[in-house]
């Protein structure tokens, strides 16, 4: 396959192809080599440098629409824009723009097929890792509740260990005051008694 090649077409460096396509030189020289892989012919002068006609700045152009669309690969965008650069069909015919219109829309959905495929299992694993946030989460009060709940039986016991602890002492203390107090009535008793 060659390049369409106008006798009186303008030669174009890299450099003003790519200012002209608002896009980097490597782009363009990249651009070139797949469709040189593709049997694409660009013009070369005798260093072998290659210079681009307007042809080849408008297939550069197209490809980079193509690019630019979901799914398509620069690989894919050059074949699709080849056909219409052969050098016997410059205009390209009905059957090829629609098998090429078909053939990127099949890639296109297919792609956007898979995307709303992954979209919808992301927002299904979403969802249930929501749900086990949720019940996590309630899972936590119910043990905070729980944990406030021991804590406060926990702190009634000990209040009222100590109230019985007091109470206790306080019964012991009276009794040995009590006693103490027989015990000094009987010495009174005793010493009154005897004497002493």
């Amino acid at each position: 396959m060659e390049g369409l090649q106008g006798n009186f077409e303008a030669l174009y460096s890299p450099g003003e192809v790519a200012s002209q396509l608002n896009i980097q030189r490597q782009t363009v020289t990249k651009y070139a080599r797949i469709f040189e892989t593709e049997g694409f012919a660009f013009h070369k002068d005798e260093k072998g440098n290659r210079a681009y006609t307007d042809t080849n700045i408008s297939m550069f152009r197209r490809v980079t629409d193509i690019k630019n669309r979901p799914g398509i690969t620069l690989e894919t965008a050059i074949k699709g824009v080849i056909p219409m650069y052969k050098k016997d069909s410059i205009t390209p015919g009905v059957t090829e723009i629609s098998n090429e219109n078909e053939h990127h829309n099949d890639v296109t959905n297919e792609k956007l097929d898979m995307l709303m495929q992954a979209l919808a299992e992301q927002q299904k694993l979403i969802l249930e890792q929501s749900k086990k946030i949720d019940s996590l989460q309630e899972q936590l009060n119910e043990h905070r509740l729980d944990v406030k709940g021991r804590d406060t039986k926990l702190l009634e016991y000990i209040r009222e260990h100590q109230k019985g602890s007091k109470e206790e002492m306080m019964f012991i203390a009276q009794n040995e005051v009590a006693a103490a107090k027989q015990e000094e009535q009987k010495k009174s008793f005793l010493a009154r008694l005897f004497g002493k």
